[in-house]
């Protein structure tokens, strides 16, 4: 089941802007927080010691809302908490409901630690798993890794998340990590990624901007870079920066419920507004005979259409078909080249450059779309 959640950062905000912030992505419907005991090892410029008091707080208030949390650690740590590799009690009491490993631990230690009678899921860097793909060996050892969890270990908990990079340029492409999520998911296994708020304050990098996992979302809104991470396969996408704003929040909650992929649309400002109501208002899915230049969507056919801007067709505009082209009046189309113009062709608007990555998972009805406005 999809899931969406926030990242906390304590080592540079107080409690009670961390609680308020918990708070406020809950009632959206937030349900996934990611923490790190570690990150002051990174050497993050003006992270601070965060003390047992103050973690001990946020995981209770977390616990409070009902909020999993998934703790990033190393080796170090796990010892000074007093875990071992079979009794993570202590992560229990302390609300911890996922440890995510970050170095120290071999796959047959994972494996044994996947076995805890505690119910905490183990969560693995996904991120390390495409490092060296080119080969062929990254994925020729997950896999190895992963029947080894499946083997000696209790797979039914192991889950992967994919490392998010503050640092501009360092971050992944969705080509590359492609093989390492299929193979997740052939074992079962969950996977998850980070989407960079836009509106946060930079704490991670301050040259940087934006704390993803896909270097091509770094500056695209959040719900945007969510809906193609889950139109890739993933399971779990996190707002990787310390504080999005309301209105982020907002936006990906709202998109995260629907069971369609939204296409903001620039609309030309001669579009009847009857026309742009019925359009928005329309859950499209494309045709199976996928064409070759073109998205078609026939859940509009039937709309009155006159014959209005019929321009040239250029690369990602949207067209709806007007009463010359007969039993395909209504029809709408979305260019995916440059076409030319068209006396049976209406240009009613563009998608949004946002949005243009997103168009190939709607090709041959391979997900329900709807366009909506941009504002």
């Amino acid at each position: 089941m999809r899931e969406i959640g926030i990242s906390v950062y304590p080592n540079f905000y107080p409690l009670d802007q961390i609680k308020n912030y918990l708070e406020k992505a809950h009632s959206f419907g937030f349900k996934k927080v990611f923490v790190s005991l570690i990150l002051n090892n990174h050497g993050f410029e003006g992270a601070e010691d965060v003390n047992a008091n103050t973690w001990n707080n946020i995981l209770n208030y977390c616990k409070e809302l009902g909020m999993t949390v998934s703790a990033d650690m190393n080796d170090e740590v796990f010892n000074e908490l007093g875990c071992t590799l079979t009794d993570l009690t202590a992560l229990q009491k302390m609300g911890i409901t996922k440890l995510r490993i970050d170095g120290g631990f071999t796959g047959e230690e994972i494996a044994l630690l996947s076995k805890n009678q505690q119910g905490i899921q183990i969560e693995v860097n996904a991120s390390m798993s495409s490092s060296d793909n080119q080969n062929g060996n990254a994925l020729r050892e997950c896999r190895e890794f992963l029947e080894t969890v499946e083997k000696e270990g209790n797979i039914d908990q192991l889950t992967a998340c994919h490392n998010f990079f503050p640092l501009p340029d360092t971050a992944l492409s969705l080509e590359n990590i492609r093989p390492i999520n299929n193979l997740f998911a052939s074992f079962g296994v969950p996977v998850g990624g980070f989407v960079a708020s836009q509106l946060s304050p930079k704490d991670l990098h301050h040259l940087g901007h934006g704390v993803c996992t896909i270097e091509k979302h770094r500056f695209l809104p959040c719900h945007i870079a969510m809906s193609e991470l889950f139109a890739n396969g993933f399971d779990d996408v996190l707002i990787g920066d310390s504080f999005a704003d309301l209105s982020e929040l907002a936006e990906m909650a709202r998109c995260y419920k629907q069971d369609y992929i939204e296409i903001p649309v620039v609309f030309n400002p001669f579009v009847p507004q009857n026309t742009k109501m019925k359009i928005q208002e329309s859950i499209l899915i494309s045709r199976v005979d996928q064409p070759a230049n073109l998205i078609r969507a026939t859940d509009t056919r039937g709309m009155e259409v006159p014959p209005c801007f019929c321009a040239p067709r250029g690369k990602f505009t949207i067209s709806v078909l007007n009463y010359r082209s007969a039993q395909y009046e209504g029809e709408l189309q979305i260019s995916l080249k440059d076409l030319g113009q068209s006396v049976e062709h209406n240009v009613i608007g563009f998608v949004h450059p946002f949005a243009k990555d997103l168009l190939p998972y709607l090709l041959a009805g391979r997900n329900k779309f709807r366009l909506v406005e941009y504002k």
